[in-house]
């Protein structure tokens, strides 16, 4: 399968492209020019973009001839209020409509847990989750085939490969999820019919991940990657 991941500049879109990169063709859309060469060792066919002046047609590129793509990119709750516009809504709407004109098969987009519903946030992180929120109703309305990863709070630590998943998460206060766990969900979502037109919010639990995704038992949980973790940020 063809692949496409946009966000692969941090460690959560780098461990899908890992993941991913053992058993499809996978591409990256970079904001890093070092990135690229990295990339193009392990295989994957990099395209570098200057956000700023050529992101349209980068994406545009990078989408034409993929069967599925994943969209990573995001600022993180925590990020400045210019990158949160840029990667959680910018980014994210201008991949959706490019896939919508390439008849893409696949749209996996990371979103965050209460993207649905912005307003209960207060004002100091109400841009993340309203970027976020403009991406989902972007992604249900284009006709596009699509999954939605939703984590709850996303922390460092080992991935155990246990985890909850459900369309209305229950009991989230204080929940988390490592980052390798999210990596995980978003490179076994992206071949799982089970996912197809779903809204999955998940967080650390019990259960196996695949069973929780209802996918493919040998599917492997991404391992911990020391060196990813030391030369990439999280967020993109």
């Amino acid at each position: 399968m063809n692949v496409l991941v946009v966000g692969a500049s941090g460690t959560i879109g780098a461990r899908v492209v890992k993941s991913l990169a053992k058993g499809h063709q996978v591409t990256v859309i970079v904001r890093h020019k070092h990135l690229v060469d990295r990339f193009e060792k392990l295989g994957v066919k990099a395209h570098y973009v200057d956000i700023e002046t050529e992101l349209e047609k980068v994406i545009d590129l990078g989408v034409a001839g993929q069967n599925a793509v994943i969209c990573a990119a995001t600022a993180g709750v925590d990020g400045e209020a210019t990158e949160i516009e840029l990667l959680d809504r910018t980014v994210a709407l201008k991949t959706i409509d490019a896939a919508k004109k390439a008849r893409v098969r696949h749209f996996v987009l990371l979103s965050a847990y209460g993207a649905d519903r912005p307003n209960q946030f207060k004002k100091e992180v109400y841009p993340f989750y309203a970027a976020k929120n403009a991406a989902e109703e972007q992604i249900e309305h284009s006709g596009l085939t699509y999954t939605i990863i939703c984590p709850v709070n996303i922390v460092d630590g080992e991935g155990l490969g246990l985890i909850e998943a459900d369309e209305d998460l229950k009991d989230v206060k204080d929940a988390t999820i490592s980052e390798i766990d999210v990596a995980s969900i978003l490179a076994a979502s992206v071949d799982n019919r089970a996912l197809f037109n779903r809204r999955l919010e998940v967080k650390q639990g019990k259960t196996s991940l695949n069973e929780a995704l209802g996918g493919d038992e040998s599917f492997e949980s991404i391992k911990d990657n020391r060196r990813v973790k030391q030369q990439l940020p999280r967020y993109n």
